[in-house]
């Protein structure tokens, strides 16, 4: 590899601008930097310049440039959804020719710039490979800690990768100091076993799904909201996504909990998949969320071929903690001040779920 001389006083950072794709796409399809991020070497032209015009709520891009030559290019994107919005991801990427020559450390700096004195964001995280040294050491100079490692995460490079999950905390942090008691729950359900069915969801389970999203204990154990409107979940019944893969529960003909699987949509990690699951607090407890469970790993193990399903859950959710250990599921690491709601900023658990070969 040939050093590109650096001189870091001449180096200008800059938001993006469409015209750097030409550019953009020569540091992010050069093998070297896309086995790093998650991209393939293959990737065209054209994806880069779709990239370039396309505008994502949150996102803010910058560019190191030095004598009209793109260099690398960070991007910092808050989280919009709004028991998130304290939160952001970053990402970087610097050409070979300027690596270890200080324009990650520029780049680093003024994305983090924006992300305390701007957004006013107390929690930053990425993702970085194991293998991938050189950007560890970086991020940690910048006060980023491993929150935990997730295993399998992407291929490229003819293997599996593992990653690091870093995360820096910074500035005030949303809501009291003292966590808010969870609300009582309501009476139990009273059903058998045999009252339970398992199917794929109707645009008539709507009313029914509504009710169990904004419950309050619900919102409290998912990233829900207690104000959603009929018609956000409406739109979701009716959402077709060949990747998106659905059970609800229903008991005497209520439905009373849905569990989704959503197969990523890039070429390296499209053996993963993530799982989100609720079920109403009135029938918590009595076997739904196991018949659930069931449903959805089967339908990865013996139809999707997924080979590691990932979710997050609250760390003062043991009984969710205990039904995904119950599954297969490990404990890979926690992301701490990671959701607000219900009055208190929850740390999560990152857990993930390997099929082994001897599964099936």
């Amino acid at each position: 590899m040939t050093h590109l001389p650096i001189q870091l006083n001449a180096v200008e950072i800059r938001p993006f601008h469409p015209t750097d794709a030409l550019q953009q796409h020569a540091i992010v399809s050069h093998p070297q930097v896309a086995e790093m991020l998650l991209q393939l070497p293959s990737m065209e032209l054209a994806d880069a310049k779709a990239w370039a015009t396309k505008e994502v709520p949150g996102r803010h891009r910058l560019v190191a440039v030095q004598n009209g030559r793109l260099l690398g290019a960070i991007h910092m994107t808050q989280n919009m959804r709004a028991r998130l919005h304290h939160s952001g991801r970053l990402g970087m990427m610097v050409h070979p020719d300027a690596q270890g020559q200080g324009v990650g450390s520029q780049l680093m700096a003024a994305a983090l710039d924006l992300a305390d004195n701007w957004l006013n964001l107390s929690r930053v995280e990425l993702e970085v490979y194991t293998h991938n040294q050189p950007a560890i050491h970086l991020y940690q100079k910048f006060g980023f800690e491993q929150e935990g490692m997730r295993r399998k995460v992407a291929f490229g490079d003819g293997r599996f990768f593992d990653d690091y999950v870093m995360a820096r905390l910074h500035g005030n942090f949303p809501g009291p100091a003292q966590p808010a008691a969870p609300p009582a729950p309501p009476p139990l359900a009273d059903f058998s076993p045999q009252d339970v069915i398992i199917r794929p969801p109707l645009i008539g389970d709507v009313d029914d799904l509504h009710a169990c999203f904004r419950h309050p204990l619900v919102a409290r154990t998912t990233l829900q909201m207690p104000s959603q409107e009929l018609s956000l979940t409406q739109s979701r019944l009716e959402t077709v996504n060949k990747l998106l893969h659905r059970f609800v529960a229903v008991v005497n003909g209520r439905t009373v909990g849905m569990i989704t699987l959503y197969q990523s949509d890039m070429p390296r990690t499209s053996h993963t998949a993530g799982l989100g699951m609720m079920v109403h607090p009135a029938y918590w407890g009595k076997g739904i969320g196991s018949r659930l469970m069931a449903a959805v790993i089967d339908l990865a193990d013996t139809w999707l071929n997924v080979q590691r399903i990932e979710l997050e859950v609250n760390t003062d959710n043991p009984a969710g903690v205990r039904l995904y250990h119950k599954f297969g599921f490990e404990i890979e690491g926690t992301k701490r001040r990671h959701a607000f709601g219900d009055g208190r900023l929850a740390d999560s658990h990152f857990m993930a779920r390997i099929r082994l070969a001897s599964n099936r």
